[in-house]
């Protein structure tokens, strides 16, 4: 566990150091890059949203790969959580348990890769498409008004994009989903 004081109390994290596969790091690099955000909170959110999930045995293909070291600290919430997701878990080890989850997720396709990191963004827009309810993003720190219609998948990316109705001047938008923020929906 990793003390770190906020405002008078003590923060207990705890620090997760494991050697996974080079070609499981260079994926989570390149996540990292798109997305534009930290190993570490790209780990907490794979293991926030995928630790209860069915995990893959992949790993075991990549056993002979150099290991590349990682080190990161969990978030209170999975930390919390952490012995239970192991008991859920085919894997009974720690690491074996981080390095599945890690397998898995680089496994999946970067459209489902997405999902997972950006869950409550797919679900706002999803439920606005079904409603046919406009919301108000900020798109590369612009401020506009949209009509969701539906997700793309990106053919060289392999990400996804949002085809949507600027509400304002009518026209037809494909938004790359990492740049939305969701301001305020009208759901």
């Amino acid at each position: 566990m990793v003390n770190i004081f906020k405002e008078g109390k003590v923060d207990l994290r705890k620090r997760v150091k494991l050697s996974i596969p080079k070609l499981i790091k260079e994926i989570l690099d390149k996540d990292i890059e798109y997305f534009n955000i930290k190993l570490e909170k790209l780990c907490n959110i794979i293991v926030q949203e995928m630790g209860y999930e069915p995990v893959l045995r992949i790993q075991d293909k990549l056993k002979n790969e150099r290991k590349i070291p990682i080190t990161f600290n969990l978030n209170e919430r999975n930390t919390k959580f952490l012995q239970d997701m192991i008991k859920c878990s085919p894997e009974k080890l720690e690491t074996e348990f981080f390095r599945s989850l890690f397998s898995t997720y680089c496994n999946l396709h970067p459209s489902l890769r997405e999902k997972v990191v950006k869950k409550n963004l797919y679900l706002e827009i999803e439920i606005s498409i079904k409603e046919k309810l406009p919301i108000k993003v900020s798109y590369n720190n612009k401020v506009i008004d949209i009509l969701p219609i539906t997700f793309l998948r990106d053919i060289l990316t392999d990400y996804n994009s949002l085809e949507c109705t600027n509400e304002e001047s009518k026209e037809t938008m494909v938004l790359q989903l990492k740049n939305i923020e969701i301001l305020n929906t009208n759901l």
